[in-house]
């Protein structure tokens, strides 16, 4: 009896551990474990039928299903481990949170042993089959931003989660001390569980401070996805122009040359200041150092620029910078707007400026932003993030540019005197195959 009775159970658990993986997605191979594992659970039950109790054959059972997910996982060793053990927690915690409101744990007590194994069984693979069936469908439902929505209202659930096994790990500490419980295996199963609920709690908050570090990426990506596709705009329109420029030369000489032939000389200057201006303004649109990044900031930035503003940029980058450029565009583009944050503040007739300098040698490039600013000098660099004139100044870009260079192993000066603000930044560059001057 004992030997029909757990075949039913493995077949149950192993069903239900199955219809878990398929509905979280989790990729499968090897499906012929899943024969090995009927033939291992017949010989083990045979085998074992009259040496051991029902229950303890059971438990065997479960520990072969557990090897069965293992190896029918398709995933790293690692991950394989964690799924394994993620898929049995779901099958056990729906059943037991259905088995808490029942006598014993059992649904039916017909009086026919076999058959109660079997109704009773049937009725947890129709909840977990049921609950499956649910949660796939379910994600399978949520878009982009629901899914976003239900993250966070998810971490609240797990929140109070965690409270609720805190409350049940405490109750079960206090009937210890009583002595409700007694003996060394209760003590230590109840740290063990305050010790991985504490993990779990750990995970939480990591996982969400993880999101949180993946969305500022995800949101500064985009806004240099922007950047960068304004600045090709920018460098198409440039082209467009420069070719109906070329179109246009021949016959500007030929113009010309009439208007010296005929002594028109007037005329010739006009004509020709003309030209002079409309060839300024086609050259002066958009900058070039070298850099994709810095090239399309500045342009973007210059192009909304007040034109009280005189913006200077000199040098030229001849090598990548060895940062990702994300962190690079959050370094100039702090930078940048910080300088043109501090003109707003100029009152009067005093000059507006902002002087870009790049300087690069054997290991390192140097980033210099040179700008006007209402103070005659700030002391106390640090102090810039705490007051309220200094933060609207240059303030709020400050912690981001000091944060990046950091964590790309660069370096950052700061000055503020004689009425202008200086930033220096120094970075690392792609040294391979490569020469130049030392950057002092």
């Amino acid at each position: 009896m004992n030997f029909f009775m757990s075949l039913i159970e493995f077949a149950f658990l192993l069903t239900e551990a199955i219809w878990i993986i398929k509905c979280a997605n989790l990729q499968m191979k090897n499906k012929r474990f899943i024969a090995f594992g009927f033939l291992a659970a017949i010989a083990t039950s045979g085998f074992l039928q009259d040496k051991i109790s029902y229950g303890s054959l059971c438990l065997i059972e479960l520990f072969l299903v557990y090897i069965i997910v293992f190896l029918i996982i398709d995933s790293s060793i690692v991950s394989k481990i964690e799924s394994t053990v993620l898929v049995l927690l779901i099958n056990n915690c729906i059943i037991l949170s259905i088995k808490a409101f029942f006598p014993d744990g059992a649904y039916f007590h017909i009086g026919n042993k076999c058959v109660d194994v079997c109704l009773n069984n049937l009725v947890e693979l129709s909840i977990v089959l049921i609950f499956g069936f649910l949660t796939k469908r379910f994600l399978e439902s949520l878009i982009n931003e629901r899914r976003r929505k239900v993250g966070k209202f998810l971490d609240y659930v797990i929140t109070i989660g965690c409270l609720d096994i805190f409350i049940c790990i405490f109750s079960i500490y206090n009937l210890i001390q009583i002595s409700y419980f007694k003996g060394i295996f209760a003590r230590v199963v109840t740290s063990i569980a305050a010790l991985s609920l504490l993990l779990l709690e750990i995970n939480i908050l990591y996982k969400k401070w993880l999101v949180e570090k993946v969305q500022e990426y995800a949101k500064a990506e985009r806004e240099l996805y922007e950047t960068q596709k304004n600045y090709y705009i920018s460098l198409l329109d440039k082209e467009a122009e420069t070719k109906k420029y070329r179109h246009d030369m021949n016959n500007h000489m030929i113009c010309l040359k009439s208007l010296m032939d005929d002594g028109n000389y007037d005329e010739l200057k006009q004509y020709i200041e003309k030209l002079y201006d409309k060839t300024s303004v086609l050259v002066s649109k958009g900058y070039s150092i070298g850099n994709t990044i810095i090239d399309a900031l500045t342009n973007y930035y210059a192009e909304h620029l007040e034109k009280d503003i005189e913006l200077r940029l000199e040098g030229r980058l001849m090598r990548p910078i060895l940062i990702d450029d994300i962190a690079l565009s959050s370094i100039y583009s702090n930078m940048i707007v910080n300088a043109i944050e501090a003109q707003k503040h100029i009152a009067g007739d005093r000059k507006k400026y902002i002087h870009i300098h790049l300087r690069e040698g054997n290991k390192y490039a140097q980033l210099t932003v040179r700008n006007s600013m209402a103070n005659e000098r700030i002391d106390d660099i640090d102090a810039i993030e705490t007051t309220k004139l200094d933060k609207e100044n240059h303030g709020f870009g400050i912690n981001n540019i000091r944060k990046n260079v950091n964590d790309n192993h660069g370096d950052l000066t700061i000055e503020a005197k004689d009425y202008e603000f200086c930033v220096k930044v120094t970075l690392p560059l792609n040294t391979k195959n490569t020469d130049g001057a030392t950057v002092s």
